[in-house]
């Protein structure tokens, strides 16, 4: 009780500016219940440290601490009620990038005199409250002392956890680093104050600038030995949270992927049946995808040539149409690792000779957009990544609302409520779309020399064989299997299947093996008939020494065969 005791006003008013950013702020899935009991652990730390200093140090000690943290609360506030966001490392980069000219023109636009009836105006009375009590005599009964340590003493145990993630984050290397607390997101409040938020932004400015450094090196350096453009035109699709389990393609009981059910048949489609992705996360799953580094590498993945870029440096021309990550994003700072080399404009060049400039509501737009590239069409030799938006998240969002197929009634499961079964629906309605914008593409292709490579990042849970939905690290195998499970098929086209009979047969011989999608390079590379000292023929899916009996260590820490 002594630290709040002697430093009562300091106490209040901390507490009084911390809880103004709790309140009036929306930061991710924070609670502001929960930040708000955070915080009390965090002030009587604060109260603590200005106890044990020298008497003669601790009114200026105050007087800067209270400035500081006061100065980062307003420019949170004023960034959040302007720009929508608070003080994240987009933000903070943004504004160090912005020159006086810039930021005065910005400042002119959104300082309005409105602003002084928004949560702002609070940073304006609260020196007034500060100054009120600074001349009081302030006696907080014992009793309320003992309250307040009491719940200081609930806060510390309730906080411990999310101190272990900012310890983490503020020290972490790579991304790794960071997966234990990535099922932790509803039960922590993570950067729930605005000096944690200036902190990550900083620690994270500096990293990825580190990285962005690494990957531009990398890109500049990536040779090729030669390149015989087996396969003229390869076209990689990839997906998003496709659950292989809702594919009827794959034995699902509802019809959700006609079309390639149609090419199946046809003998053009050749279905693998047992992949699964490498992480059940964006980020790390295309770091695996699109660079030459997997689970066995040493070192960090930025130290790996990028697939993209070794394509490119053979001699094809490489567009990238997404339906996620373009060059006009507010920033490569906020939610995925991958932006640093997938939107940094001048890594992008090494990498890509075109790509899109917007995304769009639904996937479908992107096909006009390939085909409003010029010359595209007829050019060979060509790399063509489609990245679709697919089955993220909002499920009802990612299809036209008149192609629905499905709705509640349809589900006939004793175990979910109406909204669950809707919810079901709504993403076997999007597993429907995404099968129609796959055949669009596909018909784009058909009549070319082309082969075709679907691939989703990830699974998604979405109430199987449970009541429960999403992505977690939880390693029960109920959980595992959706999110990890995916489809994998290899689309030929009746011209290519009759240019190249031999690759067609290595195809069809592999469609049993066991795969894992961080050897996807390796089969993509022998496809373009690129050589390079990276390429590995044990790793190459279709290739006659492809090693089956790789351990397919998913999240590069747990064998997914043996759970």
């Amino acid at each position: 009780m002594l630290p709040i005791n002697k430093n009562q006003r300091f106490y209040l008013s901390i507490i009084v500016l911390f809880s103004i950013s709790i309140l009036f702020i929306e930061y991710g899935r924070c609670s502001r219940m929960r930040a708000g009991l955070e915080m009390f652990a965090d002030v009587y730390f604060l109260c603590v440290i200005i106890t044990i200093l020298p008497v003669k140090l601790r009114k200026p000690i105050k007087y800067i601490v209270f400035g500081l943290l006061y100065v980062i609360g307003l420019v949170d506030m004023v960034c959040y009620q302007i720009m929508g966001t608070a003080l994240v490392p987009a933000v903070v980069q943004t504004w160090l990038q912005t020159n006086i000219q810039e930021a005065t023109e910005v400042l002119h636009t959104y300082l309005k005199p409105s602003l002084l009836f928004s949560p702002i105006a609070l940073f304006f009375i609260l020196p007034l409250f500060v100054y009120f009590i600074k001349g009081k005599t302030l006696n907080l009964h014992r009793y309320l002392l003992f309250l307040l340590f009491v719940l200081t003493l609930t806060s510390a145990v309730y906080g411990i956890n999310n101190k272990r993630y900012l310890h983490n984050i503020y020290t972490r290397v790579s991304d790794d680093d960071m997966e234990e607390f990535v099922d932790n997101g509803l039960s922590m409040t993570h950067e729930y104050l605005p000096i944690y938020r200036l902190g990550l932004s900083i620690k994270e400015i500096q990293r990825f600038s580190e990285m962005r450094n690494r990957l531009l090196t990398n890109v500049k350096n990536t040779r090729v030995d030669s390149c015989s453009f087996e396969s003229p035109i390869i076209v990689l699709i990839i997906g998003e949270s496709y659950n292989r389990h809702h594919s009827s393609l794959y034995g699902y009981d509802i019809r959700t992927t006609p079309y390639q059910e149609y090419l199946y048949k046809e003998k053009n489609l050749y279905s693998f049946k047992n992949v699964i992705a490498s992480y059940n996360l964006t980020f790390k799953s295309f770091q695996n995808m699109m660079t030459l580094y997997d689970y066995d590498s040493k070192g960090q993945w930025y130290n790996y040539p990028i697939l993209p870029a070794l394509f490119k440096r053979a001699g094809y021309k490489v567009n990238f149409i997404s339906n996620q990550y373009t060059l006009d994003k507010a920033s490569a700072f906020t939610d995925y690792t991958e932006d640093v080399f997938m939107n940094n404009p001048e890594i992008t060049s090494y990498m890509f000779d075109w790509r899109n400039e917007k995304s769009y509501s639904y996937d479908m737009d992107l096909i006009n957009d390939y085909l409003s590239v010029p010359d595209t069409i007829g050019t060979m030799p060509q790399f063509v990544i489609f990245h679709f938006i697919g089955m993220h998240a909002d499920f009802r969002s990612r299809y036209p609302t008149e192609q629905a197929v499905f709705s509640a009634a349809n589900y006939h499961r004793t175990d979910l409520n109406n909204e669950e079964k809707q919810v079901l629906a709504d993403y076997d309605n999007a597993v429907v779309y995404n099968d129609y914008v796959i055949n669009n593409i596909i018909d784009v292709f058909s009549q070319k020399d082309a082969i075709v490579i679907h691939v989703p990042d990830h699974g998604e849970l979405v109430y199987d064989g449970c009541q429960e939905m999403g992505r977690n690290q939880k390693l029960q195998r109920k959980y595992i299997i959706p999110q990890y499970d995916i489809p994998f098929w290899i689309y030929c086209s009746n011209t290519y299947k009759k240019e190249h009979p031999a690759i067609c047969r290595q195809i069809e011989n592999a469609t049993e093996r066991p795969f894992m999608t961080d050897d996807l390079p390796h089969l993509l590379l022998y496809l373009a008939g690129i050589k390079c000292k990276w390429y590995q023929r044990e790793r190459n899916l279709i290739d006659n020494s492809y090693n089956s009996t790789r351990k397919r260590f998913i999240r590069g820490e747990i064998d997914y065969d043996k759970l």
